[in-house]
């Protein structure tokens, strides 16, 4: 991409104001603000609708080529000068390759390869132990050096010390303390260490009985007089980007990019798998060269949002040439606390924080091949997927593996994001998902004349019920996936107080999710060890490092998404969309209003039809279940019906036993749309799949899927 950029956040308040960073390779650019109305493009077979919004912005910007260098290290500030030094740490080498600094104070290096450790002064080797280290296994490494020469020792489980001695006279050190890294790097993946490091310590130098204790687990401040030494507690504070020294030396580090935290050390017994149960043996960091918190380029212009902008999906719009990039912007309702505007009735939250989780995925261009055999055909990619995978230092999704094969489990909107683009073609759905798909639903909600505004993840996560509370009806994106705990109080607490929600999506309120304290525009997520999963945790690291709760599925902690929408995650594939079949209760004078309007009649089938995967059942389906939290009164108004053998369970969802699973497909296999209420006037319709909102688009919004969802919608607004 020659012209490419993204914004400092995704949403802002009408009256605020939105910084844009860009990187183009043409001498000028040209900037707009439009307002997104309707997703599309060629391939999507339903053009882009955008339209031009007065701003004050230059006629055009300079253009210059800017660049991001990633992975994760940590430093402090300067080491004094001293001609005797000692270095130690612990560390687990993940991926072993090219030569990787493990510590450095200035131009002291102790680094590691495949052929093992080497430490160097500049461009001088000091001394290389002929052992090699083995990938994640814990060893010990320390170097001293000192007048009367240079001693680097290796400590490795299982097998005997080795120690390296080479006769080398004073060596001046002295500068910035560096885990990881030994300076800047070029523009791309960093030159940083892949791999677990515990307990390092910078001081004078010293003898090898305290080498061979601090190899035994010994306080180096026991040992080594703590006004002139350095011992970086990696344990503390694991939701922050500081790490203090417990020693004198610094005044304690600073964590780059996001390395992940909150993780077991050299010394961890396996007897908790909570860091808060036992801080001291969770005392590492496992840094990544394509760690990203991030990109950090420049400012090219700022967007001053006019206080009475109506809310809505906004971008800016750069062009150059033949070459252009919509960078979006959620704009939310101007926060006016002494005269408030009348609000909106209709509130729809756009699922950022799932935007996110898939932000920058980068399977569809590095498995390409692979999904012939998913898909069952050739879809293709969206282009701009091939130029993400040439550039791995602008970060992975929730999705992907870092370089090393550990699960990514940070994510980052400070990066350009390809995917979230409202042209951009998802192959799994042979078109629209995410945020292209959404804004399918506020061009449906614009062709009604419907008076909404749109927040995000980030409002709802920020302001709560507060929030919630000032609509009448809140309307979901297609793909609520990622919550927090504290969205999951507030949509609860919403309906539980007359709201009106409906959750026009599927695999919704899903994953266990945090924001990162210390770099606030960073989610995290801890896989676990159930659900769908293109990673699982490793041992000891299923805790949030953001806020310590375990992480994994809402599910398995009691909170299954069918407490609050009624339904839950039970089944996914993305051969074909499917039709629902109305149940004998839609015929209730009581819930039928639903189907105002609609052809089909009891047990008759609607919303086989549809752009995509051509139905509104499709992509991952929700289901009704009460022993999962279903309320007992709540209505299934239709079950999906027609799904091919593609269509499978989800993990959590496969029977156990010794019983043969039921013959033909697995009854558990289908999306339910759900009506329920709660005392004191609060409902939620729930829809039970992604590929519903898609479907509403069909023949330009006239279609049977579109006229349930508008039932519901003038029902819940005006009861």
């Amino acid at each position: 991409m020659r012209l490419v950029g993204y914004g400092d956040r995704l949403s802002v308040a009408a009256g605020g104001e939105v910084a844009f960073r860009i990187s183009a390779e043409h001498p000028q650019v040209r900037p707009e603000i439009v307002r997104l109305r309707r997703g599309g493009g060629p391939r999507h077979g339903s053009a882009l609708v955008e339209e031009p919004v007065a701003a004050d912005l230059p006629d055009t910007v300079p253009g210059r080529v800017q660049h991001t260098t990633s992975g994760s290290f940590v430093e402090t500030d300067p080491v004094p000068a001293r001609a005797r030094v000692g270095l130690a740490l612990w560390f687990r080498p993940t991926l072993l390759a090219d030569e990787r600094p493990l510590i450095a104070v200035g131009p002291l290096v102790l680094a590691v390869s495949a052929a093992g450790l080497v430490l160097r002064h500049g461009d001088t080797v000091l001394a290389a132990p002929a052992a090699p280290v083995v990938e994640r296994q814990w060893a010990f490494a320390a170097a001293v050096v000192s007048g009367s020469g240079t001693r680097l020792t290796l400590h490795r489980p299982g097998a005997a010390v080795v120690e390296a001695l080479a006769e080398t006279g004073a060596v001046p050190v002295g500068g910035p303390l560096r885990v990881g890294s030994s300076g800047p790097s070029g523009p791309g993946l960093g030159r940083t260490f892949n791999g677990g490091v515990a307990r390092p310590v910078v001081g004078d130098a010293w003898s090898p009985d305290v080498t061979e204790a601090l190899a035994g687990g010994a306080d180096a401040l026991a040992l080594l007089d703590p006004a002139t030494t350095c011992a970086l507690d990696l344990g503390a504070e694991p939701g922050g980007t500081h790490v203090p020294d417990r020693g004198g030396l610094t005044t304690g580090g600073t964590v780059h990019h996001l390395p992940t935290r909150g993780v077991p050390g050299p010394f961890w017994t396996g007897a908790e798998r909570d860091f808060r149960a036992s801080p001291a043996e969770f005392d590492a960091l496992h840094l990544h060269d394509d760690d990203l918190a991030d990109a950090g380029w420049d400012t090219d212009l700022t967007w001053a949002v006019p206080a009475a902008l109506p809310s809505g999906v906004y971008a800016l719009k750069i062009t150059a040439g033949a070459d252009v990039d919509r960078i979006p912007v959620v704009v939310t309702p101007a926060e006016q606390p002494e005269h408030p505007a009348h609000p909106a009735p209709v509130l729809v939250v756009l699922p950022t924080w799932t935007y996110l989780a898939y932000a920058n995925w980068r399977t569809y261009a590095e498995y390409e091949t692979e999904r012939l055999t998913l898909y069952g055909e050739d879809r293709g990619i969206d282009e701009r997927d091939r130029w993400l995978a040439a550039h791995p230092e602008l970060g992975r999704s929730l999705y992907d593996v870092h370089s090393d094969g550990s699960g990514v489990c940070y994510s980052t909107r400070l990066r350009p994001i390809v995917n979230i683009r409202p042209d951009y073609y998802t192959p799994t759905t042979r078109g629209f998902r995410h945020f292209a798909q959404d804004l399918l639903l506020l061009d449906w909600l614009d062709g009604r004349g419907e008076d909404y505004a749109v927040v995000t993840d980030d409002e709802v996560e920020q302001q709560g019920l507060a929030l919630l509370s000032r609509h009448r009806v809140v309307l979901t994106g297609g793909h609520p996936e990622y919550c927090s705990a504290g969205m999951l109080d507030s949509y609860l607490a919403y309906t539980r107080t007359g709201g009106r929600l409906m959750y026009l999506g599927g695999n919704g309120f899903y994953q266990v999710t945090a924001r990162h304290p210390g770099v606030p525009d960073a989610l995290e997520i801890r896989r676990g060890h159930a659900g769908v999963a293109t990673w699982v945790s490793d041992p000891g690291e299923e805790h949030l490092s953001a806020t310590g709760e375990p992480g994994g599925l809402w599910r398995m902690r009691g909170r299954a998404p069918n407490v609050l929408a009624g339904v839950g995650f039970t089944a996914q594939g993305f051969d074909k969309g499917s039709g629902y079949r109305r149940s004998e209760a839609s015929a209730d004078p009581a819930v039928s209003w639903v189907f105002d309007g609609v052809k089909a009649g009891v047990g008759e089938v609607f919303g086989d039809e549809g752009p995509g995967l051509g139905g509104a059942a499709g992509d991952e389906l929700d289901r009704a279940d009460l022993t999962l939290g279903t309320p007992a009164d709540a209505v299934v108004l239709a079950s999906s019906v027609g799904h091919s053998a593609k269509i499978a369970l989800v993990p959590e969802e496969v029977d156990h036993g010794y019983a043969a699973p039921p013959p033909g497909l697995h009854p558990k296999i289908r999306s339910d749309v759900v009506l329920l209420h709660r005392p004191g006037g609060g409902a939620v319709f729930s829809v039970g799949s992604i590929a519903w909102s898609t479907a509403m688009s069909h023949a330009g919004g006239d279609n049977d899927t579109a006229r349930v969802t508008g039932n519901v919608l003038d029902r819940f607004k005006e009861s």
